[in-house]
């Protein structure tokens, strides 16, 4: 195209205004005439059409039926299931202690003896006072066959005989409360008593604990007592033991709600068969809501929202996105149940999704661990049944 060109031959200017007006057509008409005419719209190699929309780069994930089960986190501690300071039933002095500290005792084991010389000689007296009231019955008995007289004799025989066996008993009682042993099975702690030493009733002489199985003590708040049910199945964390979880049922349920504090008080029982967990640890507890056997979880990422409510973009097979409303159920780990609008197998855009519109064309990425993309999303899709392509 040929420039445009102004020129002026032979004219004078007559007046400032005349200079003025030409002076505006050289500033402002002149570069919009060559702008125009002169440079004119070339169409460079990376223009596109308008009808040509670009590929947008995303991550998605395929959505795969999974059991999950839901959980809820609270806090408690471990309490042993027995717990006692052992004293004596009657004063002494000790004799003998016939176990070892931080060991393990079973119920019934003999922890301590006292001097028991007094309680020996008495039952021995009382086993003679057997015998003989034995004897005189015995012979009682024979002369009432004979003798109808005899007959209140053999009573008062028969009473005296009930009185002695009474008195061995007694002794035998005496007798056993110098042995003192352990009520149940369980580790016995810290020592406070030497042999010789003279004890009393309320001395404690060594504590026992049972540690086979915990309870684990925690409290759920008011709005949380429709967890609150015996049987409910629990899993317990400690520090101690990164990792590991400790399963255990809920055996009590408060009656009443701390009204100072608003929460309810649960029990569960914890198994502790290899004694890792201890009294007064602290724990989280988690208690499971609900199980679901075949759940569509989804990144949290995915989860769109506008004014409509909450949609998630889809990935058709063509590679270009649709937007599906859905409803959501559970959140777990940074996951989040999807309840409908979308199915197993089907593929939704988790990273990016302010980047898309419905209708553009995706390239899809697999997330990667790091949370960034590693590269093309190439799971393998199963063909449709007559689907030879």
């Amino acid at each position: 195209m040929r420039c445009a060109v102004f020129h002026h031959r032979g004219a004078r200017l007559e007046s400032a205004g005349a200079r003025a007006r030409l002076a505006f057509l050289t500033a402002c008409v002149l570069p919009l005439a060559f702008a125009a005419g002169c440079s004119g719209e070339r169409e460079g190699p990376g223009a596109r059409s308008g009808d040509e929309v670009d590929v947008v780069v995303v991550e998605v994930v395929r959505l795969v039926p999974e059991a999950v089960i839901h959980t809820a986190a609270l806090t408690g501690q471990f309490e042993a299931e027995s717990h006692v300071v052992v004293k004596p039933e009657i004063e002494g002095v000790i004799d003998a202690i016939e176990f070892m500290e931080g060991r393990t005792v079973e119920a019934g084991d003999i922890l301590f003896r006292l001097r028991d010389g007094e309680q020996k000689a008495k039952r021995k007296a009382a086993l003679a006072a057997l015998r003989l009231a034995q004897d005189v019955y015995d012979r009682t008995q024979r002369l009432a066959q004979r003798d109808v007289s005899s007959a209140a004799r053999g009573a008062e025989a028969s009473a005296r005989l009930d009185g002695a066996q009474a008195h061995v008993d007694l002794a035998e009682v005496e007798l056993e409360r110098t042995r003192i042993r352990a009520p149940f099975t369980g580790i016995t702690g810290l020592l406070t008593t030497e042999i010789g030493d003279r004890v009393e009733e309320e001395n404690g002489l060594v504590s026992l604990t049972a540690v086979d199985r915990l309870q684990l003590v925690f409290t759920v708040p008011e709005l949380g007592v429709a967890l609150a049910r015996v049987g409910r199945s629990i899993h317990a964390r400690v520090i101690a033991w990164p990792g590991e979880r400790f399963p255990g049922t809920v055996f009590f349920v408060s009656p009443t709600i701390d009204p100072s504090a608003r929460r309810l008080v649960l029990k569960a029982w914890v198994d502790n068969p290899e004694r890792k967990l201890k009294p007064g640890m602290f724990a989280n507890v988690d208690v499971e809501i609900a199980h679901f056997e075949a759940a569509l979880m989804a990144p949290e990422s995915a989860l769109v929202h506008d004014r409509n409510g909450r949609f998630v973009w889809r990935v058709g097979e063509d590679e270009r996105v649709e937007k599906v409303p859905v409803e959501i159920g559970i959140r777990e780990g940074g996951r989040v149940q999807l309840l409908s609008g979308v199915a197993a197998g089907e593929r939704i855009i988790s990273a990016g999704t302010n980047k898309v519109l419905a209708g553009d064309r995706v390239e899809a990425l697999e997330p990667a661990s790091d949370g960034h993309a590693a590269g093309p999303f190439t799971e393998e899709v199963p063909k449709a049944r007559g689907d030879d392509t």
